[in-house]
């Protein structure tokens, strides 16, 4: 398997790497060791999202990959850059929870279908944002605690939310709808900011490259 490293093949596999998401795994901690984090990934010219790395390479021998292609960048830069994205976009979520919420418990629900479904990508964003922060600077997120939660557990939890949210949507339920948006989701909404606050402090804590 040929690995290409930010357009150069920099890097050479040593051993006898178990499968391909070991392989991945190597490749990382070569990084790692230069300030480096990995941003996307492709096996054989097919784009692996982070969120499916174990499906999708976990099982697969190195001799059933090609070319594996990854791109990185500098952490202190990845984490600055997101942590401000984040800032700048989370005063918005719980304002926009509550507001379609209105529009859910109001006189033409179905005005929020589309709204939702933009709310719900754009969360989503937000989530996988903060996942990448958390594995640049190597947080662990089931160990760290905000209100007696573990972040990973405020994850867990969202992500049953929005999955409820998306059957309501399927079934046109729009008083279920509105009322996680407001007692469910806003409220989670609210949070975001502070585990946001506590990426931003770990980020600071990181030893410098």
């Amino acid at each position: 398997m040929k690995v290409i490293v930010d357009g150069n093949q920099n890097f050479a596999l040593e051993g006898s790497p178990a499968n391909v998401l070991a392989a991945v795994a190597a490749a990382n901690k070569f990084l790692r060791d230069r300030g480096r984090a990995i941003m996307s990934l492709k096996a054989d010219g097919k784009d692996i999202p982070y969120s499916e790395l174990n499906e999708e390479l976990g099982e697969r021998a190195v001799e059933d990959v090609d070319v594996l292609e990854i791109e990185s960048a500098d952490i202190g830069q990845l984490v600055d850059e997101a942590l401000r994205e984040l800032e700048k976009a989370l005063p918005d979520l719980p304002v926009a929870c509550r507001s379609l919420a209105a529009v859910f418990q109001g006189e033409s629900p179905q005005d929020g279908f589309e709204p939702f479904q933009s709310l719900a990508e754009i969360w989503r964003h937000v989530k996988t944002r903060e996942l990448h922060v958390a594995s640049a600077i190597n947080l662990n997120l089931g160990a760290c605690e905000l209100q007696s939660k573990t972040i990973e557990n405020h994850h867990e939890e969202l992500n049953r939310f929005l999955e409820e949210a998306a059957q309501a949507m399927e079934s046109r339920d729009t008083v279920l709808l509105g009322d996680l948006l407001e007692y469910e989701l806003a409220p989670r909404a609210d949070l975001e900011s502070e585990i946001v606050a506590l990426l931003k402090q770990h980020a600071g804590e990181r030893p410098a490259s």
